[in-house]
């Protein structure tokens, strides 16, 4: 319940309805708190009718009346210069990239400004009352109408600053990065239950190890325990968004069972594919004893399935996103290795920190430290791949990008100590160098060669430490 609240908390962060609705709710708030102060004390208070020189009623409603055609004629306009700025960044970043201007605070505050101001001055509007014999000017409503006008102008201004920005490679590129290393910081590794070295209960150990095999294994009943086992299928399609932990968690304590979860966030699972097993030495012969339905229950209610991925608990969509920008900047059509450049900055700045964090750990356990759930973690080579290898293929004829590239990789070799980590950057330079030298000139080769060198020697000293 706890993450599903939290994907639609998400969806209204992307929406360009939420907030300017928000706003003109308090608008027309606003209109009521003013009015009732006019009627009140609004007749005493003489000096707000030489603030506003308008002591009249007809003089009031047309100040109202322009300042209510403005502001919606200025919404019409920015809400169409928004559309122009999102069609013009899918085509020149990508449609991806454009979750991120959806979730812009500021345009949507612009919006809201206008649409509340809009909607404030018209119910203002209303109650002016200019008879010989019943005559009401709310000076107080008014004045605060003329405020929010001028209010809205420094808003206007701020958004013609605010888009000009916001459409530049290097504010794109910097939001998605910063945006990258906030869910890095907050769900790298991710926690089910309390997390521990599988080392730390042999039993506990052997056994998931003896449990836990890949997709090709289980299906070519290699395991025999883990073929056997009593799978949880989907009921609808489409893109794993968020998973409850605590829900799956407290579905495996429930049933005193033992989950091994197959999917991860930002998967696309088709309906009726198994999601999760119930695994234990005796599980398929206990299933009667089991109730089935529950579980099934329990495991596709911890499990929130939208038709997009979302970036939620899906570091790897937000890499893609990066890596999408410097694809689409080395096509032939914009040419942009210098975009290309400052994304590699910021995966290699995100990939650092990974590699800094301790490795997550496959296995969940209670509090009694009993093994309750395996779930699957991303690994760096995953996201390694995901960042680098669509820049690595339509790049590698680029020596701007392959030095850089050989550059980074220094950098993430420093940033782990694992060997066999290093092993795999070793092995994607050698390959990175290899194709870059089918395509470069010689002079450019040498470049590269060159790099490729700094980055042998900047190896050599630390091998030989360890």
């Amino acid at each position: 319940m706890r993450n599903r609240l939290a994907t639609f908390l998400d969806q209204l962060s992307a929406s360009y309805w939420f907030i300017p609705s928000v706003m003109a709710i308090l608008a027309a708030l606003l209109s009521v708190v003013s009015i009732w102060l006019d009627e009140g004390v609004g007749r005493e208070l003489r000096w707000v009718t030489g603030l506003i020189y308008v002591d009249s009623a007809e003089g009031a409603r047309q100040l109202l009346a322009t300042v209510a055609s403005s502001m919606i004629t200025v919404a019409g306009v920015v809400f169409s210069l928004t559309m122009v700025v999102l069609s013009l960044t899918s085509q020149q970043y990508g449609p991806l990239v454009l979750t991120h201007f959806m979730r812009d605070r500021g345009n949507q505050v612009v919006l809201g400004v206008f649409t509340a101001t809009f909607l404030y001055c018209l119910l203002v509007l209303r109650t002016i009352r200019g008879g010989e014999d019943n005559v009401f000017v709310p000076h107080i409503s008014v004045l605060l109408g003329l405020l929010l006008s001028v209010a809205s102008l420094a808003v206007l201004i701020y958004f013609i600053h605010h888009v000009s920005r916001s459409i530049q490679a290097t504010s794109i590129i910097a939001r998605i990065g910063s945006e990258l290393i906030r869910q890095i910081e907050h769900q790298f590794p991710e926690q089910i239950g309390r997390g521990t070295e599988p080392s730390a209960d042999a039993d506990d150990d052997a056994r998931a190890k003896a449990l836990l095999g890949d997709a090709d294994e289980v299906a070519a009943a290699a395991d025999a325990k883990a073929a056997s086992a009593i799978a949880i299928t989907t009921k609808d399609g489409g893109y794993l968004q968020m998973v409850d932990e605590n829900a799956l968690l407290q579905t495996a304590l429930d049933h005193d069972l033992l989950l091994r979860l197959e999917v991860l966030p930002g998967m696309f699972l088709f309906r009726g594919q198994a999601v999760a097993r119930l695994l234990g030495t005796d599980v398929r012969a206990s299933a009667k004893a089991l109730d089935i339905a529950a579980i099934t229950d329990g495991v596709r209610d911890a499990l929130v399935i939208g038709s997009e991925r979302t970036q939620a608990q899906d570091i790897e969509f937000i890499i893609t996103q990066l890596s999408a920008i410097a694809v689409r900047a080395l096509s032939p059509s914009l040419n942009d290795p210098h975009t290309a450049l400052m994304v590699i900055d910021r995966l290699a700045e995100a990939l650092c920190m990974v590699l800094r964090r301790p490795p997550p750990s496959l296995y969940r356990y209670d509090d009694e430290d009993r093994l309750r759930v395996i779930a699957p973690v991303v690994t760096f080579p995953t996201l390694f791949h995901t960042a680098f290898d669509g820049i690595r293929h339509y790049g590698y004829g680029d020596p701007k990008i392959a030095v850089r590239l050989l550059e980074i990789f220094t950098v993430l070799w420093d940033c782990t100590r694992s060997p066999d980590t290093r092993e795999f950057l070793t092995r994607y330079a050698a390959a990175l160098v290899r194709e870059s030298q089918a395509q470069l000139t010689e002079d450019e080769d040498q470049r590269v060669t060159h790099a490729y060198a700094r980055f042998s020697r900047a190896m050599q000293p630390q091998q030989e430490g360890n």
